[in-house]
């Protein structure tokens, strides 16, 4: 087989129960032997897709507000944002509700298209479980739901609901899966064996399936779809998305992200004077955690990227491992900056509007989210096997003179 990381070619990949297989070159994980069986992953799919609904249907809390009471569900917030700000909403709707809904029902597809050999419904189904889970950040959410509890303690009392107990579960047992789920485990019980050649050189593996074969013909003999030894113009669209990403990072740091309406005192905050206040209100550890989700992750994955872009067209001091290493944290930190929109949405959706006190995003918040999502599709488009091309063509001539 080839690794998916660095396009090397290797041998013997099976593993045991407690053995995991990495490439010896890049770490990346070709294989684990403890995971979970196809009867677990099916049961905990079916348990987080029971639990939607009264997740969602029942508020996750509720607070005592200048004598009413306010209740806020997963998605309170992004339907009040909905008219004045569609792009935040979206987003919040997606990363909260519709990711994990659309990871887990491709996942329970996977599992039917599996065991009838549906090989149309299951590529499609590998597809969307692929792709989805990058947006499923309902551990994000938690997270974002306790900072802003923090937030308005000082104004309100809490009362929290059966709501958020059916979202703890569903975000744990989706914790689960995101981990322990690969679906090049699903495509190796189709059981096609590539041919074998004496010439590794001639070997190729589908960006589709994992199926290493010989790169005589156009389409993968496993899931028919094309051939291609890199992903198609991959650095470019990298370039595009971390230029565009850049520009947006200006306006979401000096326009206002947030608006509050206080006594008839309009207080506006950007990211920078919003951590500034939760210091002065005796808030270190949160300002801290925010700070580090709203500045410092989107600023380190542009640098970050940009660095290894960069190390495509000039020698640097760092090796390829480290720049391996270097995008699996970028990767990895990625989906912490929607932090700051989940509070966001959750202060919109318990600070009632029209009254004393009134909570809306700045235009920050949609710079903010374009930033975001700019970055997170610049990690996805980025092929790693380039950085093992470049140096390759690096130390070519080395080996030539020695």
């Amino acid at each position: 087989m080839r690794c998916p990381g660095c396009d090397r070619v290797l041998q013997g990949c099976q593993t045991g129960y407690d053995h995991l297989a990495i490439c010896p070159r890049c770490a990346t994980k070709l294989a684990q032997g403890r995971r979970l069986s196809f009867n677990s992953e099916i049961a905990l799919t079916l348990t987080i897709l029971i639990l939607f609904l009264p997740a969602h249907l029942q508020p996750l809390l509720s607070i005592d507000l200048l004598g009413s009471t306010i209740n806020a569900s997963v998605l309170t917030g992004a339907v009040r944002l909905w008219s004045d700000f569609p792009f935040v909403a979206a987003l919040v709707v997606i990363c909260a509700s519709l990711g994990p809904l659309i990871f887990t029902s491709a996942l329970l597809t996977l599992h039917l298209a599996r065991r009838r050999q549906a090989i149309r419904c299951f590529r499609l189904a590998v597809k969307v479980v692929d792709h989805s889970r990058h947006w499923v950040m309902a551990d994000v959410l938690m997270v974002s739901l306790a900072i802003a509890c923090f937030k308005i303690q000082d104004y309100a009392s809490l009362h929290f609901s059966i709501g958020l107990a059916c979202y703890a579960v569903i975000q744990i047992l989706l914790s689960v899966l995101l981990v322990r789920v690969n679906t090049q485990r699903y495509w190796d019980t189709f059981s096609l064996a590539a041919t074998p050649s004496d010439n590794t050189s001639t070997l190729i593996r589908c960006g589709h399936c994992g199926l290493t074969q010989t790169a005589d013909q156009g389409a993968c003999q496993r899931c028919h779809q094309p051939l291609y030894r890199r992903v198609i113009r991959s650095e470019q669209k990298t370039w595009a998305c971390l230029i565009t990403a850049s520009i947006f990072l200006f306006p979401a740091n000096v326009y206002p992200i947030s608006i509050l309406f206080s006594n008839g005192i309009r207080l506006e905050d950007t990211i920078f004077s919003g951590v500034a206040s939760l210091i002065n209100n005796g808030m270190p550890g949160i300002a801290v955690i925010i700070f580090t989700a709203s500045i410092i992750v989107p600023v380190a994955k542009i640098l970050g990227l940009g660095l290894i872009l960069i190390s495509f067209r000039r020698r640097t001091a760092i090796t390829p491992r480290q720049h391996m290493w270097l995008y699996r944290g970028v990767k990895w930190i990625g989906k912490w900056s929607m932090m700051d929109l989940f509070v966001i949405a959750f202060m919109v959706a318990l600070i009632d509007r029209g009254r004393i006190m009134d909570f809306t995003p700045g235009p920050g918040a949609i710079a903010f989210g374009i930033v975001v999502v700019l970055t997170m599709l610049a990690t996805e488009f980025l092929d790693t096997r380039l950085i093992w091309d470049h140096h390759e063509r690096q130390t070519r001539p080395t080996l030539t003179d020695n």
